[in-house]
């Protein structure tokens, strides 16, 4: 325990000089937010943490002053590293390169080889520490297979890395054998990183978090962590907090410190100077270890508490290829893997496909290109064009003088007509035929469960489309995307379509994002969105959902800002976040009508539509109608067919079959409605 002297002045001075400081040059780390959150669950962790320090205190009384003398550099210990990078193919999955550039800075940090260690304040130079600690990246994995010491797992859970150990790499990693360092995106309380300490947490929790954008010290510092170093100022959540005076960090020559009190060498919050330059400190001019330090961290490493005592035993060291004589760049065969840059486009147009394997550099490539031109290739990089509409694959096997690895994405290369699908309108699907619905919609694979066309329930007819939300994982995404439409026909276009949906007892918030596109998808734009809390038809469950009739929703979307638009998609995507299924039904894009009124009749549809001989009339009569007539005429308004003549109908879906149109010869003819008084017409193509 260091022993101090306070004076009333410090606090008044400690604010002076730390009123200037900047917050945005802080690192931020939660390894002490996390430590505390761990006390609270489990009070015993500190009888954990305090026979820790009685065993470093042990430790450090019966070894200092027997590591290295003759000023000849020493390694006391090796400490074997697996590198996971989780990743979304953005920024964050950072290069190998980087990764070893990462692993060789810590190096030169822990073994005061840094560039900047002469810039130490006088106070502390005679106690800056080489920790003889050394780092490599593995190349044994725990089966015995050739490794470069780095997994990469492309997973939205880089967006949210508050527990990326559940996120299972190539190789579960064990963490007994190494220090596993999970790198991503974003953690969601805003932390660069945080670490535990030795023995706090279950095996698989053992190691270090980062994210991409801030790594260099806050590597070193994360590190320190793992080694059972707490900050400088100890174990509160709030550097710069008075009372860390009389907080403490366990290690004898660190002056106490209310931390994070700039980069000033006159800084002094405790009554002494501060040691700002310190790596467990959060300033941005850290650049040292003390001899005190090093010695807690030895103590780590000689103890049984999260098995670092095994990790940098011998027997480890072989196991993971991280012994001497050290080979740090083994030939091993590839874990195939690979980007493109586009998904969506249009007949005609080009793919570049970016091998992006790892576990060893390439040194040949034999690709397969399903639907592309060419259909294979055996460069890097290649470029392919591909000229017909379609859903694709493709397939990557790069190689080395050790082996040949494979990879194969299903339906990634989503290809549509230059021309719209549907030139003529109204349009319908409700989803029976089960051939149509596969040549005419896109399924992009994302979710586990994904759009499916199911009979178990449906609005219309014996069949629909559904996600079987209730057994996806958090934040998985599922996109359905409809054929092509000409919308240029009429001034006057609108989307209807049927749908069901239900909450969970606990709430959720799933959410369906209809987009729109111009371009074959290259570029899409938000149509409707709707959240749980509209997207709700029937009571929340937990059950499997399944919709009767009454839970039945239509939804209508008015188009008439894209009625200059000749080849239009729609995308329908449904993001789970923790509610139940979600079912739709009856899609159909056609005119405004006269007679579409919700006081009287809606989702007025004709299908199918061009015909050959039969058709049906669909609608939904929302309250009496005394005198509905239907009738067929030809382009010039001449009446060629009756359907219904002065009919009664109370409210309900109705659907009429029409069976004369083998009688009419091939052509343009349009369906007249008369609905108490009210006119409307719709275009009918018979073929």
């Amino acid at each position: 325990m260091k022993y101090l002297i306070i004076v009333k002045l410090f606090v008044i001075f400690s604010f002076r000089v730390f009123a200037q400081s900047n917050d945005s040059e802080y690192r931020t780390c939660s390894t002490s937010e996390k430590y505390n959150e761990l006390l609270k669950k489990n009070p015993n962790i500190q009888e954990l943490m305090d026979r820790q320090s009685k065993f470093a205190k042990k430790w450090t009384n019966k070894n200092y002053g027997k590591s290295n003398s003759t000023g000849k550099k020493t390694i006391s210990y090796i400490i074997p590293v697996v590198w996971h990078v989780i990743h979304d193919n953005g920024p964050e999955n950072i290069s190998k390169d980087s990764i070893v550039n990462e692993i060789a800075k810590l190096n030169l940090d822990f073994q005061k080889l840094n560039s900047d260690v002469g810039n130490v304040h006088a106070l502390f130079a005679g106690i800056v520490a080489d920790c003889e600690i050394e780092f490599r990246l593995a190349t044994i994995d725990p089966d015995g297979n050739c490794t470069e010491g780095i997994t990469r797992t492309e997973s939205k859970h880089t967006y949210l890395m508050d527990d990326p150990y559940t996120v299972r790499p190539s190789w579960n990693t064990p963490t007994r054998k190494y220090l596993n360092i999970w790198q991503g995106k974003v953690i969601s309380f805003g932390a660069g990183g945080y670490a535990y300490y030795p023995g706090t947490v279950p095996d698989e929790m053992e190691g270090i978090v980062l994210i991409a954008q801030q790594l260099g010290n806050t590597v070193t510092h994360e590190v320190g962590h793992w080694l059972n170093l707490a900050h400088t100022w100890g174990h509160s959540n709030s550097p710069q907090d008075p009372a860390n005076c009389f907080q403490d960090d366990d290690v004898a020559d660190t002056p106490n410190t209310i931390g994070k009190t700039g980069c000033s060498d006159t800084a002094s919050s405790c009554g002494s100077i501060d040691n700002v330059q310190n790596y467990m400190e959060y300033n941005f001019c850290d650049l040292m270890f003390t001899e005190g330090q090093k010695q807690r961290m030895h103590a780590a490493l000689n103890s049984p508490d999260g098995f670092r005592d095994y990790i940098v035993s011998q027997t480890n060291l072989i196991n993971t290829g991280t012994a001497d004589p050290y080979n740090p760049n083994p030939i091993c065969t590839p874990i195939a893997n690979f980007k493109y840059n586009k998904r969506y486009l249009c007949e005609g147009e080009q793919v570049l496909f970016t091998d992006s394997s790892y576990n060893a550099t390439p040194t040949s490539w034999d690709w397969v290109f399903n639907g592309g031109t060419p259909s294979s290739s055996n460069i890097q990089n290649p470029i392919i064009t591909y000229n017909s509409k379609g859903v694709y694959s493709a397939i990557n096997r790069p190689g080395t003088t050790a082996g040949v690895g494979y990879h194969e994405k299903n339906n990634i290369i989503f290809v549509s007509n230059d021309n719209a699908d549907f030139s003529v309108l109204p349009f319908s699907d409700d989803f029976e035929s089960l051939s149509a619905f596969n040549t005419n919609w896109m399924i992009v694979e994302s979710a586990q469960n994904n759009w499916n066309n199911t009979s178990v329930a449906s609005f219309s007819g014996n069949r629909s489309v559904m996600i079987s939300n209730v057994n996806n994982s958090f934040t998985e995404i599922s996109d359905l995307i409809s054929p092509s439409y000409d919308l240029t026909l009429s001034p006057n276009m609108r989307l209807t379509y049927k749908y069901a949906y239900a909450k969970k007892l606990n709430g959720g918030n799933d959410r369906l994002v209809i987009y729109y596109t111009t371009n074959c998808g290259k570029t899409w734009n938000v149509l409707k969105a709707k959240l749980s809390s509209t997207l709700s038809t029937s009571s929340p469950t937990d059950s499997y959902f399944i919709p009767t009739n009454s839970d039945w929703k239509e939804d209508t979307i008015d188009l008439s800002s894209l009625t200059q638009f000749n080849n239009v998609k729609f995308r329908f995507m449904f993001r789970n976040s923790g509610g139940n299924n979600f079912w739709m039904d009856d899609i159909n894009i056609g005119i405004v009508t006269g007679i579409d009124d919700p006081g009287l009749l809606s989702g007025v549809y004709v299908y199918p539509n061009p015909t050959t001989k039969h058709a049906t009339i669909s609608f939904n009569v929302n309250k009496n109608i005394n005198d509905l007539n239907i009738s067929i005429c030809d382009v010039i308004g001449k009446e060629v067919c009756e359907v219904l003549k002065n009919q009664k109908f109370a409210p309900g879906k109705f659907s009429i079959p029409i069976n004369q149109f083998g009688n009419l010869t091939k052509g343009v003819y349009f369906i007249r409605f008369e609905v108490d008084g009210k006119n409307s017409i719709q275009k009918l193509i018979i073929q």
